[in-house]
């Protein structure tokens, strides 16, 4: 059995960030990353779909230990996996990456204070048990196998082309066609422009519409830092400056939702001018910004390809699909060619590898998640999850960020494990760790681990508040919730509770190395462990 200290699950750019960080806190440990696929980049390698891109700036979605350098900031799919790839050799991480290696279970042993990952190779050819301390779970938050499956009325009527974006054929020929793409969101303001290229007609069908805002491609503003400072300074202007225009653009749109609402409706108006398309009811949505994710368009590619004459939005509900293409509730039939269903999405939290802690299933729906990314009463087990609201990459950077201080501290008490306990359950109103109000996050909300309005179980703060207090906030804050497992022959010590132990003794019950009902609280001093 291969045995390390750190298993990194997932390649794509949460975890090459968590190898990174692996290798420069913990130069001596010994770690692996485990892919399922045969490459890097995760998302950015395995859709293919026409028009792949980032939506959001690549400063802030790119690294802080490789800033992103490339002319657009709003990049296309191979062009990130190519900066991914680039990252993962530049910073020796491909040596440690083990591909084809699909993670299917996950056993904790508290006689061990280990892990014991169980991965099947080559799709399922070979297995191989692997032992480790810690885990960091960096699969992403949904599905790869399968899409969220809208209903959709007669689907299976139509005789022409029925494709999902997540599953495109790379041989599918839509020039001269008819298509009609069944969704409103990120996908489908991505691939419409591409799309309405070659395509006769491309008609983008919804239920209900969506915010759609152009922005440069290529700032102006990066260039002139770029070519004025020294390259360093350059890259941390341009970085901060992402964070703060996400953070203010957030902050703004949840402090004055309706002012931000009438604010983006008369944009879009003005983006729709000489395209013969109403701005209500195709873009006026029911929803204030941010409680779903607003859509971007690179240099208003979107609005430009509704002005080009061959495409078309309908706001309707679909009463069936018939032979020939779609009847809607209103009575419009839409005749079609190929039909997209980006209809989004399906989650899925751990990459669905099945876990036990000493032989015992647990649902994860069922825990309260610490500070967003660890699960009650399981020990060693990060999820480095992203933000939903801003670039993935900032929240899973803030998550790992913050868990690498609570690394070092359980190091230097002596202690071999940690897990989140949650005191006073009665007293805390559970809600989805996901608040964002999007289809895909809806019907995944009774499968999402649990979030409560206390420290330190309660929502995201921002990548500023949280980058913040993972380097400068005081480690019985930052542990607040933490309980720590002694290892039985060692003697290490643990922030304790004010009221019960600042400066005292503590025993340990070592039978198993386990220091039962111990848990963080306020101290000033530190608890020592006999």
């Amino acid at each position: 059995m291969e045995d390390y200290d750190f298993v990194i699950i997932g390649a794509g750019a949460s975890g090459i960030n968590a190898a990174h960080k692996v290798q420069t806190e913990f130069p001596n440990a010994k770690f692996t990353v485990l892919e399922a696929r045969d490459t890097v980049g995760g998302t950015w390698d395995f859709f293919k779909y026409p028009g792949l891109r980032s939506d959001s700036y690549l400063t802030g979605f790119g690294f802080r230990w490789r800033p992103w350098s490339e002319e657009k900031e709003i990049a296309d799919g191979a062009t990130i996996q190519k900066y991914l790839q680039e990252s993962v050799e530049a910073a020796g991480i491909d040596k440690h990456i083990q591909f084809k290696h699909r993670v299917v279970g996950a056993h904790w042993s508290s006689a061990e204070n280990k892990w014991t990952l169980e991965a099947e190779i080559n799709d399922g050819e070979e297995k191989k048990r692997i032992r480790s301390q810690f885990v960091l779970a960096c699969s992403g938050y949904y599905d790869y196998e399968k899409p969220l499956q809208a209903e959709i009325p007669g689907i299976s009527n139509f005789k022409g082309t029925v494709v999902h974006p997540q599953f495109w054929p790379e041989d599918l020929d839509y020039s001269g066609k008819r298509v009609v793409i069944i969704g409103s969101g990120a996908t489908t303001v991505t691939i419409l422009p591409v799309l309405a290229k070659t395509a006769a007609k491309v008609t983008m069908l919804q239920r209900s519409p969506s915010y759609v805002m152009p922005l440069p491609a290529a700032p102006r503003h990066i260039f002139a830092l770029r070519k004025f400072l020294p390259k360093r300074v350059a890259d941390t202007m341009n970085f901060w400056k992402d964070v703060l225009f996400q953070t203010i653009v957030k902050t703004f749109c949840f402090t004055f939702p309706q002012f931000a609402r009438r604010m983006l409706i008369r944009a879009m108006a003005r983006e729709l001018k000489g395209s013969g398309i109403p701005v209500d009811p195709h873009f006026t949505p029911r929803y204030t910004p941010w409680t779903q994710r607003l859509c971007v368009c690179p240099d208003g590619d979107f609005y430009d390809a509704l002005r080009g004459g061959n495409c078309e939005v309908v706001t309707d509900h679909i009463d069936m699909v018939t032979e020939s293409g779609i009847k809607t509730k209103s009575g419009k039939t839409i005749d079609a060619d190929v039909i997209v269903t980006a209809t989004g999405l399906r989650l899925l939290i751990l990459g669905g590898v099945d876990c036990t802690l000493d032989g015992q299933r647990f649902n994860i729906a069922e825990r309260f998640a610490w500070r967003n990314f660890m699960l009650e009463g399981v020990p060693n087990l990060a999820m480095v999850i992203g933000y939903t609201d801003m670039s993935w990459t900032l929240g899973s950077d803030a998550c790992l960020r913050l868990l690498m201080r609570v690394i070092h501290h359980t190091k230097k008490i002596g202690a071999v494990a940690f897990k989140p306990v949650v005191q006073n359950r009665e007293q805390m109103k559970a809600e989805p760790i996901i608040s964002m109000k999007s289809t895909y996050f809806m019907v995944a909300r009774d499968k999402l681990p649990r979030k409560a309005a206390v420290d330190p179980w309660n929502e995201r703060k921002g990548y500023i508040s949280e980058s913040w207090f993972a380097k400068f906030g005081s480690i019985s804050s930052i542990t607040k919730g933490l309980e720590f497992i002694l290892d039985s022959d060692s003697g290490g010590y643990t922030n304790g509770s004010a009221n019960r132990a600042a400066n005292g003794k503590v025993k340990g019950k070592n039978t198993k190395g386990y220091m039962k009902g111990f848990t963080n609280g306020h101290a000033n001093g530190r608890a020592k462990a006999d």
